[in-house]
């Protein structure tokens, strides 16, 4: 049988951002193609807080008009919001930077998840800090797959005669490290090498694997990450990448020849970059085969569980409550023999 849920989340594609919160949609499109309904609620966090409140008001108004099976936050601060969501259960998944970044915002998640029915966590780290079922993102397979690099770079108006560093992230976000990227790539170009860093951000999700198989390999070098979609889907492009040991990085690339590790400095970077980029000619790379595991399917599979045992735990404690109250009632002296009436 069909859930009803209503996903409550600050990061969401639109006009102007078509790939802020891509990740979110492709999990909502994936659970609706198990047959489930979902309704989402966006709203734009980053223009102000007062949006944060205007979203409990907006989750307040939709609960109490409106029944939900579940009701489900991405982001521990999307999850305050969503606390005003009545009686429907509560689940809250954890994406990297709302439990391992800072004091505040951990802190937030952490009271969030004590009032929620249930927490999704991205990695075994955040779980380390923040208890929950680890979930990773996954990847669409049916959009994120190998195109020819010739037909890619066509499309996209590139040199055939050069070098391409994927770096798909804003440079305005500190946390990605744009700075180490630049340097890294930099000291290649210093050394002979006809190599550009390919920086993009704001674009459709379904334009990005163009962006994956024009490139030479993508660059990872994050602060901090949960469980890194854009590698994954990377991988999924048979694109090479070299990254900073982060989030759940190991996991993903485990089994998998041609990635390289680093430390989180230009030089390392740099030489990773290198090693990638002078792969012999027809090299195989496997990366596509191995993302099979975190197919958006079997991932959606994963959490529409939480979401039964969420209610199976609740049908349950309903059950085990009326059979207390009853007990309760035909109780000629509750305090002595019903102690827990």
């Amino acid at each position: 049988m069909g859930l009803k849920i209503l996903i409550v989340t600050a990061m969401y594609p639109h006009a102007g951002r078509e790939g802020y919160g891509a990740f979110v949609r492709q999990q909502v499109e994936a659970v609706k193609n198990l047959g489930h309904t979902v309704e989402v609620l966006d709203f734009r966090g980053y223009l102000s807080k007062l949006q944060y409140l205007k979203g409990a008001f907006e989750v307040y108004r939709r609960t109490r008009q409106n029944y939900y099976d579940i009701v489900h936050a991405h982001y521990g601060l999307a999850g305050l919001p969503a606390l005003f969501r009545g009686r429907a259960p509560l689940v809250v998944s954890l994406h990297g930077s709302d439990a391992l970044i800072g004091k505040l915002e951990p802190w937030i998640s952490r009271f969030v998840c004590r009032r929620a029915d249930a927490t999704i966590v991205v990695s075994a780290k955040i779980a380390a800090k923040i208890p929950g079922v680890v979930i990773p993102c996954g990847v669409d397979l049916d959009v994120f797959k190998p195109i020819p690099r010739a037909r890619a770079r066509e499309r996209l108006k590139l040199a055939n005669d050069r070098k391409y560093v994927l770096f798909p992230f804003s440079p305005a976000r500190h946390v990605k490290r744009f700075d180490l990227a630049q340097s890294a790539v930099g000291q290649l170009a210093s050394q002979g090498m006809a190599i550009e860093l390919l920086t993009i951000s704001n674009v459709p999700n379904q334009e990005m694997p163009w962006y994956y198989n024009a490139a030479d390999a993508m660059i990872l070098c994050s602060d901090s990450e949960g469980s890194p979609t854009s590698m994954k889907e990377s991988l999924a492009c048979n694109l090479p990448v070299v990254s900073v040991d982060v989030g759940d990085v190991r996991e993903i690339v485990s089994g998998i020849k041609g990635v390289e590790i680093v430390d989180q400095t230009a030089p390392a970077l740099a030489h990773g970059l290198r090693t990638v980029l002078k792969a012999p000619p027809g090299s195989p790379f496997q990366g596509r085969q191995a993302m099979q595991r975190y197919s958006q399917t079997q991932i959606a599979e994963s959490i529409v569980r939480v979401y039964r045992e969420v209610l199976d735990q609740r049908k349950h404690a309903s059950v085990t409550g009326m059979k207390v109250n009853r007990a309760c009632q035909g109780s000629q002296s509750k305090t002595v023999d019903n102690p827990g009436c």
